[in-house]
């Protein structure tokens, strides 16, 4: 009996396995995840600021994550949460999304949707450092070839950026680099919580609170009547950006990484700077030049190979 229950979860749709439903999974939430930039840079053509572009989409997302808070606090077998454990997934709500999400769409006023998304994917190896300075983690050879391939290939594809738009490319680079940063210290953080918490419940609240600051930021420094009186392409964009980018990759992610693991869902996300790079060309007429291909296969080796390192005992 536990054999077969076993073997119908192995192969419960369309005869995929677990492992193949993971990377499925990873790999569509990554795509979703990776048109943000480009949605972002429409919607700045509008002449609307990266605040009030973020306040839109936690707006459209929040009720989806409320709903399914509820449906997951309403289990007969929830377990509530401590005080230190709700203290922790607040404190990485405002690391982990909010200042990652702010410094992002800050820095698309100044970058290319397509350099974003590669400056934004240094954060594997950033895990890797910070890792190996606080925590203490021993670093192998083949990680300190990853992260030099990585941060080699970004300096690679950044040139034709810099040199076309000078102070403005520095600045944009500077700040997703620092939202990739803070969101590498949210995926540190959120190993420890999302066993305790569930991967669902975890999630939802986590987006909540980070919508809940980002609607503090917008209100104490915005009028609110902007929101209202905008194109309907802008609230198109605003519900794509929330639900289409934000809900449902959140929790594809999520599910990849329960059933293959971080390392091969990042395999598996090394899709993103490519399809973004070719999204961003079609919607944005964005020039794809030869630094921005070979930088971009310069990092996602640097990736696979992090992804791909065999487990050595510490």
């Amino acid at each position: 009996m536990s054999q077969t229950s076993e073997k119908t979860k192995e192969h419960f749709s369309l005869g995929f396995s677990e492992e193949t439903l993971g990377y499925l999974y990873a790999l569509a939430g990554t795509v979703l995840f990776s048109s943000k930039g480009v949605i972002v840079k429409l919607v700045y053509k509008f002449g609307i600021d990266s605040v009030t572009v973020l306040a839109l989409r936690m707006i459209f997302a929040i009720p989806f994550f409320a709903f399914v808070l509820y449906q997951e606090t309403s289990k007969k077998s929830v377990t509530p949460i401590s005080r230190k454990d709700y203290g922790i997934v607040v404190l990485l709500a405002f690391i982990g999304y909010y200042m990652a999400s702010f410094f992002d769409f800050w820095g698309l006023e100044y970058l290319s949707a397509s350099m974003e998304r590669l400056v934004l994917f240094t954060f594997p190896a950033l895990v890797l450092l910070l890792g190996f300075v606080f925590l203490k983690k021993k670093v192998h050879k083949i990680e300190i070839y990853s992260v030099a391939l990585t941060y080699s290939g970004i300096l690679l594809a950044f040139l034709p950026d810099a040199e076309a738009q000078g102070k403005s490319a520095w600045i944009g680079g500077t700040l997703v680099f620092l939202s990739a940063l803070a969101y590498a210290i949210y995926l540190i953080g959120s190993g420890q919580m999302i066993p305790k918490l569930g991967s669902r419940k975890f999630t939802a609240l986590l987006m909540i609170w980070s919508g809940v600051f980002v609607l503090i930021h917008f209100f104490s420094t915005k009028n609110y009547e902007i929101l209202m009186h905008q194109p309907w392409q802008v609230y198109g964009y605003g519900f794509a950006l929330g639900f289409l980018t934000t809900v449902v990759p959140a929790f594809l992610t999520t599910a990849g990484i329960q059933r293959i693991g971080s390392n091969k869902a990042s395999i598996a996300g090394s899709v993103g700077p490519v399809f973004t790079l070719f999204l961003a060309a079609i919607l944005l007429g964005e020039i794809i030049t030869w630094e921005n291909v070979v930088g971009t296969i310069i990092v996602l080796s640097g990736v696979f190979l992090l992804g791909r390192k065999k487990k050595v005992p510490e």
